[in-house]
């Protein structure tokens, strides 16, 4: 899925979380939603390096507290455009982190790691900070 789709998925649910919100008697929450790592053979995408402090905090971040566990099944399209069959990367995962000063709210998948791993994708700066600061 495409990563304006995904952030739309979560403007929908975030409109309900907040009708819900509003009829317990709580404020609504506003977040931009920003989609990271939803990488389609279709679109460019930023690549380069990350520090290996930024993949560990983002291991840990991964492993902890909740994480949407079927988001639908996932396979790398680059890996099986480059004919890499056998070891392609799949995935059906995937988590949320919220930047609360800026009021931000990212989504990416458990298939971030491949692509920066293998794939050399290079995630925005702001996403890059907040896992960092995290």
């Amino acid at each position: 899925m495409l990563n304006k789709e995904i952030e739309q998925e979560h403007i929908e649910m975030q409109k309900k979380f907040n009708e819900f919100r509003l009829k317990n008697g709580l404020p609504p929450e506003n977040f931009k939603f920003v989609a990271v790592g939803y990488l389609d053979t279709l679109e460019p995408y930023e690549k380069g390096d990350v520090s290996t402090n930024f993949l560990v905090k983002l291991q840990v971040l991964w492993n902890e507290g909740i994480t949407l566990g079927s988001a639908g099944h996932h396979e790398c399209q680059f890996c099986i455009k480059e004919g890499n069959y056998k070891g392609r990367a799949t995935s059906s995962s995937e988590k949320t982190l919220t930047d609360k000063e800026n009021k931000i709210t990212y989504i990416f998948p458990e298939m971030i790691f491949h692509y920066i791993k293998i794939h050399k994708y290079l995630p925005p700066p702001g996403f890059i900070s907040l896992v960092i600061r995290s």
